[in-house]
């Protein structure tokens, strides 16, 4: 395995992390007891997500890393439609997508 393609992969793990943390924090929103508890583990999966992060910015210029980020969009709607039982129409699938193609395309040309 490549360098780039190590730095590739830990970005889209990063994205799943953030995703998660992003539903964390959701989940925290919809709750009265409970709340600090999906507060802590949103903050925690967001700094694991940074310190991954950093550790791929040694291996992909910051130009495809980036980019590549939008996947942590694929991620939400993932978890959210999973664990929040929120809906995804045509348009929200078609736009995902489109993500889908544009990061395939950042991450083929690096």
């Amino acid at each position: 395995m490549s360098s780039m393609e190590l730095g590739i992969g830990l970005v889209l793990i990063c994205a799943l992390i953030e995703g998660f943390a992003q539903v964390c924090l959701k989940r925290s929103s919809m709750l009265v007891a409970g709340k600090l508890a999906w507060i802590g583990m949103g903050v925690g999966f967001f700094c694991v997500e940074a310190l991954l992060y950093s550790i791929a910015l040694q291996w992909l210029d910051i130009s495809v890393a980036y980019p590549l980020g939008a996947a942590s969009f694929l991620a939400v709607s993932g978890f959210s439609r999973w664990l929040l039982k929120e809906s995804l129409d045509a348009r929200r699938i078609a736009g995902l997508g489109l993500i889908v193609m544009g990061c395939a395309m950042v991450a083929s040309q690096g």
